[in-house]
């Protein structure tokens, strides 16, 4: 494999992890913000407190988002320094 293929490889495996973990985090930040509005409707409802747990649960869901987005891209970016080191070590045997 020639060193402009090998290039061209690594730089799909970048693009492809990129967009995956674009998708992770996006649905992750999806989730995190409808179950803080929805578990702060329900308790809203049930003590009868009409915004405060609503507005509450979506201000602590904004560093739960963060902390679950450098979460993901660390794994990520782990994931793909593990690809280079097995792919760098196929190339040298």
């Amino acid at each position: 494999m020639t060193q402009s293929e090998q290039e061209q490889k690594r730089k799909n495996l970048v693009q492809t992890l990129l967009i995956v973990v674009i998708g992770q985090v996006g649905c992750l930040t999806l989730v995190v913000i409808l179950a803080s509005v929805l578990g702060g409707l329900w308790l809203d409802n049930q003590f009868g407190t009409k915004p405060m747990f609503t507005l509450a649960l979506l201000v602590a869901g904004i560093p739960i988002s963060v902390l679950l987005m450098l979460w993901l891209s660390r794994r990520a970016l782990a994931r793909l320094q593990e690809k280079y080191e097995t792919e760098d070590k196929k190339t040298s045997v």
